[in-house]
């Protein structure tokens, strides 16, 4: 045992070396060591015998030696000492007969006699571990020595399982009623030794979760503790982090469950089975066990760490015992427990029709899919796929068949669109079949449609159309013309261009339906000039929509918000969605074009190129269908402010559905190119990519700032050319049409480059003003900028050097170098922006990133930080892992101190 394992065991170590002590003095002892299952007896008893110098004798007792009458005694004459003096009991006998009575008596007599006169030379030390499997012929043997120790130096020191009624209770009355007969108790390792451990096998500064996620996994069992350690120190060598169970904590696991013995095994085997339905009365009805047997058999599994209220202290034990098992074993389980099991969620009732092999047919397939839809409910979205799988597996019903799939696609994509996207043809031919009811077969439709297929979505459409025969079919399907309509405008046709759906209409639909119908419903407000319905439409779909409406639908409401010039709010919203809401990693990939182009308005320019560069650089667009050029065209922005064209021109370069060009978010690539061509000098490549914009734009009938300011942008490209009255004209233009205070000042900073300098200082101060509600750094650093040069054309030098310090410390905020150069800033020279004092690994964090890993480097657990930040636990561990992998750091103890006071 190492020194730290002996802190643990101090107090229990000293009271062992002083009974060991007196014998040695001829003050004979008997010590039973008791506890629970792997707590350290065997190791306090081997610790104490190597520091004597008596001559020791060993037995471990086991299981399956139990029905051997004289197994243990057999291990101790085994030993030089005694060979030669004692008989051996297996020459006692005939094979297979038991000693006869006066047998018995001569092999305890000369054992007992043998061991006191090899005592009266030499101090004798006796240790049996796992006594409590001993046979019972040489447990009386044992007696018979252990009451005539008293004045003889030997040390009987026997290690037990502690339960509430002993394994043989007789012979530990009986060593109960001698006056030198000692027990020591041990218990489970607490906390702090299982700390001690933990720093002693992986270094001094293990994270405070560590610990707590080793004490939670052991349960204070030593064995365990030193698998699990072990584990953990293997897994940190290859770069993992957190606390990873492998191989040497389900050998531990195991280990320890059998050495429980047989009833102890049978109980943790059908808590296995059951899971988090596992109570004391399945527990003795599938096991055929009685409730003291059940009892008891808890109290040995919960003491030694192995179950806590019949739940496993990790998955990876549950794992182990499980696959332990014979398939036959478990499928046995698995229809015990089908037999028994009364007012369960479904999903339980599923998980053992799994187990017990029951796959096949009408009621399998209604079971699963029941389960499926009920945890897709509950965002469970892996279990919900596998079981709509199983559930189209089972089914021979072709429209049943169809409609699985249809579930099963939707929680797809919200894990793997572009996983997903491999079904999209066998549902098409099944909407075309007719196999498909109207809610389903719209959905199709608007899978197909994002996914760049809007050709086929449009046939699906007009196939269903006939087919919708009551209001909720015929609602079903105009919310599908719409969503169609938005994605991808003409391909409805000219001649057949929809309206919003009706509030009667969504009033027929279900609430996932009602809700994206409203989402599109707040889209085509925004895009025919009604920005107020829309932002109220959209911030009531984002705050009724439950985990199972979020995705596609939470995207349309975030857009509409971004078209209705609602920036702050949609950024509002986003971050909420991705952390509070438990969105998958995929879904955080989806919010991204919204978190970026929000960004992008407010000026900040990092955060809109980490946002779309989360998609860009892990090459997720084609996952994204046709919405992906909104991230895309967001972080080119973004790029090209910030002076990275290289950037921007390789995103520009990705390969992109083809079908973006024709779809509404084709518009936002088309001003990104032209935002490329300004930037690198290429102006009447510029006018013509916003030309092209503004002319869809208008043939669609969704010509609106909050989507494209094109005519600003068409005006800039024509700054640098000879038809500067075309300029003038679409900025009038532009001041004619409703805006928001953004597009405004961005329109009267457009005006001002096109009036006499006497005029521009008036239209640059509107447009300052308003953008200082608007809270766009870049563009405001933009308009103080050519206020300044107005001013300084005025020789009005004093308020143009104070607004060109402004502009220039507004661009250094941004970190936008080309307007810092237009400024007249050098790179580290006044002006040029300054490292913040964090690292550049930590500026790569997202806010929410950045608010946890504070929190963390400050000292606070999970769960403080999740009430303090009101999100989940498992929201805090996810951001956590994201910021250990890009910090390149395993735990939270190595967070930069910076971090701590990063806001």
């Amino acid at each position: 045992m190492e020194s730290y394992e002996l802190d643990a065991r101090d107090d229990e170590l000293r009271r062992l070396e002083e009974a060991v002590g007196q014998a040695g003095n001829g003050r004979g002892v008997v010590v039973t060591i008791t506890g629970p299952i792997a707590c350290g007896k065997t190791e306090l008893l081997d610790t104490a015998a190597a520091k004597g110098d008596a001559i020791t004798l060993r037995a471990v007792c086991s299981e399956e030696e139990q029905a051997l009458p004289y197994a243990l005694i057999g291990q101790l004459i085994d030993n030089p000492a005694l060979a030669s003096q004692v008989p051996d009991p297996a020459t006692m006998a005939f094979p297979g007969e038991h000693l006869s009575p006066e047998a018995e008596n001569r092999l305890r007599s000369d054992l007992t006699r043998t061991l006191l006169a090899l005592a009266a030379e030499r101090p004798v030390l006796i240790g049996i571990d796992d006594v409590h499997h001993a046979d019972t012929a040489s447990l009386n043997c044992l007696l018979h020595l252990a009451r005539r120790v008293g004045s003889a130096r030997i040390a009987m020191v026997l290690t037990e399982l502690r339960r509430l009624t002993p394994a043989h209770s007789q012979f530990q009355a009986e060593l109960l009623s001698l006056g030198h007969h000692r027990e020591i108790a041990l218990r489970p390792l607490n906390p702090k030794h299982i700390a001690e451990l933990a720093r002693a096998g992986l270094g001094p500064d293990v994270d405070e979760d560590v610990l707590t996620g080793l004490c939670r996994a052991t349960g204070g069992n030593l064995n365990l503790s030193h698998g699990l350690i072990k584990d953990v120190r293997e897994a940190w060598a290859t770069g993992e982090t957190g606390i990873n169970a492998g191989r040497a904590y389900r050998l531990a696991y195991l280990g320890s469950l059998y050495r429980c013995g047989p009833v102890p095994l049978r109980v943790a085997r059908v808590a296995a089975v059951l899971g988090q339905s596992a109570n004391t009365t399945l527990v003795r009805w599938i096991s055929g066990l009685n409730a003291d047997a059940v009892g008891e058999a808890t109290e040995i599994l919960t003491e030694g760490g192995l179950l806590h209220d019949l739940r496993f202290p990790h998955p990876a034990a549950r794992s182990v015992v499980l696959n332990d098992m014979s398939a036959r074993e478990r499928r046995r389980l698995h229809r015990s427990a089908l037999e028994v099991l009364d007012d369960v969620p479904v999903e339980v009732v599923a998980h053992h029709q799994v187990g017990a092999g029951l796959m096949h047919g009408p009621k399998a397939a209604e079971l699963f899919a029941k389960a499926g839809q009920e945890l897709h409910v509950r965002g469970e979205l892996d279990a919900a796929s596998d079981y709509l799988q199983l559930a189209h597996q089972a089914s021979d019903d072709a429209v049943t068949r169809a409609a699985l799939r249809v579930e099963a696609v939707a929680i797809e994509r919200r894990r793997n669109p572009l996983a997903s996207s491999r079904h999209l043809d066998e549902l098409t031919v099944a909407a075309r079949a007719g196999l498909l009811s109207p809610e389903y077969a719209a959905l199709v439709i608007r899978w197909l449609a994002v996914g760049g297929r809007s050709g086929e979505a449009a046939e699906v459409l007009a196939s269903q159309r006939p087919r919708a025969v009551t209001d909720r079919d015929r609602a079903h399907m105009r919310a599908a013309e719409v969503s169609l309509a938005l994605v991808s405008p003409d391909a409805s046709g000219p001649d057949r261009q929809p309206r919003p759906v009706p509030p009667d209409e969504l009033a027929n639909l279900p609430k996932a339906a009602r809700l994206s119908a409203t989402a599109d419903n707040a889209v085509m407000s925004a895009l025919r000039g009604r920005p107020e319905l829309a932002a109220a439409e959209a911030e009531n779909v984002l705050k009724h929509a439950d985990s199972a409406a979020v995705g596609t639908t939470a995207l349309a409401a975030l857009t509409a918000l971004l078209y209705a010039e609602s920036t702050d709010t949609a950024q509002l919203w986003a971050d909420k969605l991705v952390s509070e809401t438990g969105a998958s990693n995929e879904e955080e990939a989806g919010y991204a074009g919204p978190r970026a182009e929000a960004a992008l308005r407010r000026g900040d320019l990092a955060a809109a190129v980490e946002a779309g560069s989360a998609i860009l650089d892990h090459r997720r667009l084609s996952s994204l269908g046709v919405t992906a050029a909104l991230p895309l065209s967001s972080a080119v922005a973004a790029a090209i402010r910030l002076g990275e064209t290289e950037r921007a021109e390789k995103w520009l370069a990705e390969p992109l559905p083809q079908a973006i060009q024709d779809s509404l978010y084709g518009l936002h690539l088309l001003s990104a190119r032209g935002q490329y061509s300004l930037a690198t000098g290429r102006h009447e490549a510029a006018y013509t990519a916003f030309r092209i914009c503004g002319e869809r734009m208008q043939n669609w009938g969704v010509d609106v700032p909050g989507l494209s300011l094109w005519r600003v942008d068409a005006a800039e490209a024509l700054l640098h050319g000879r038809d500067r009255d075309e300029g003038r004209r679409l900025i009038d233009e532009q001041l004619t049409r409703a805006m928001g205070p953004r597009s405004r000042a961005l329109t009267l900073r457009a005006q001002a480059a096109y009036s006499p300098p006497a005029k521009r200082v008036d239209l640059l101060d509107e447009a300052a003003d308003l953008l200082l509600s608007c809270n766009d750094r870049y563009e405001r650093a933009r308009v103080l900028a050519d206020l300044s040069e107005a001013l300084s054309a005025l020789r009005h030098h004093s308020r143009a050097r104070g607004l060109l310090r402004q502009a220039r410390h507004l661009a250094a905020q941004c970190g936008a170098t080309p307007l810092l150069r237009r400024l007249g800033a050098k790179p580290g020279g006044p002006g040029w922006p300054e490292e913040s004092g964090l690292p550049q690994r930590i500026k790569s964090l997202t806010d929410a990133e950045r608010r946890v890993a504070s929190l963390a480097a400050g000292g606070q657990t999970n769960r403080v930080i999740a009430d303090q930040l009101f999100v989940t636990a498992s929201t805090v561990e996810q951001h956590l892992t994201n910021v250990f992998r890009k910090l390149g750091v395993k735990g939270r103890q190595q967070l930069p101190a910076e971090l701590a006071n990063a806001e």
